[in-house]
């Protein structure tokens, strides 16, 4: 008995590491991704859509939501696209059908950014700021 007593605390302890590990890198996924709302799939629409997921996730990384306001942004939103890891889109109208050409290539999507730390930081960097990753609060 006194062998399993030992052991229960050891098995707790490895049940909750591994219950909260993917909760945790879910977690650094989602902070690191934005997303916000387009006209159509066209270069020139996904190109400010870049812009605005760039503001939201410098904020969003580092918390300070001064750093949208920064004169540097200016360049660093010219070339928001290079600092994407990936995107896609989704159709806000899906499964009402077009019933004519009126509205086809433009109709809203969400398009959704990921990011990689190994961009966003020295970004942040660049801008006087950096990553908060402990201590935020839950929302």
């Amino acid at each position: 008995m006194t062998r399993f007593s030992h052991l229960a605390p050891v098995a707790i302890g490895l049940s909750l590491c591994l219950a909260v590990h993917p909760v945790m890198a879910g977690t650094l996924q989602d902070l690191y991704s934005s997303q916000t709302i387009v006209n159509g799939k066209y270069e020139k629409n996904r190109q400010s859509g870049f812009k605005r997921c760039l503001d939201a996730v410098l904020v969003r990384v580092s918390g300070d939501q001064r750093l949208p306001a920064k004169p540097e942004m200016t360049a660093l939103r010219d070339k928001a696209g290079t600092f994407v890891a990936s995107f896609h889109y989704r159709d806000r109208m899906e499964g009402i059908p077009n019933h004519d050409d009126q509205g086809t290539y433009d109709r809203p999507h969400n398009l959704y950014c990921q990011y990689k730390p190994a961009d966003i930081d020295p970004v942040l960097a660049s801008l006087g700021s950096r990553p908060w990753l402990t201590g935020r609060p839950r929302l």
